[in-house]
């Protein structure tokens, strides 16, 4: 069972990794306006990060509760079985997958941002977008 966990896990982490970087090219043009807007490459990337962490947040909250319905489920017809059963929820492994799906989240995220503002200007990037020449 730990075994299949584990590979679940690890396959979840990289779809999230592989999903965030894809979105990057999504949100070249996003980066630039910003950049034209007047934000600096740092808040920039301060504001990937902040929406990066939001959504760990957010997916960590809709699993918890899907979760908790879930094992209440298991829990109530388990109890109705063999009687009262204890429920136990490990924190700290839950904890630690909480810090790594950020950390990856994070990476997957911030770096490719950087990459791609590393054009200097809004309008140099914009012109990366469009193939124009700059």
């Amino acid at each position: 069972m730990l075994m299949i966990l584990g590979l679940s896990v690890r396959y979840a982490l990289l779809a999230l990794a592989n999903t965030l970087v894809m979105t990057v090219s999504d949100r070249r043009r996003e980066l630039a306006m910003l950049r034209l807007a007047g934000a600096t490459k740092g808040q920039g990337l301060r504001a990937v990060t902040v929406e990066t962490l939001m959504c760990v947040a957010a997916g960590a909250v809709i699993g918890a509760a899907a979760s908790a319905i879930s094992i209440t489920g298991s829990w109530a017809a388990l109890t109705r079985l063999v009687g009262e059963t204890p429920a136990m929820v490990p924190w700290v492994p839950l904890g630690e997958l909480l810090a790594v799906s950020a950390a990856i989240a994070l990476t997957a995220a911030v770096l490719p941002a950087a990459l791609a503002l590393r054009g200097g200007d809004g309008r140099s990037i914009l012109a990366g977008i469009s193939g124009e020449a700059g």
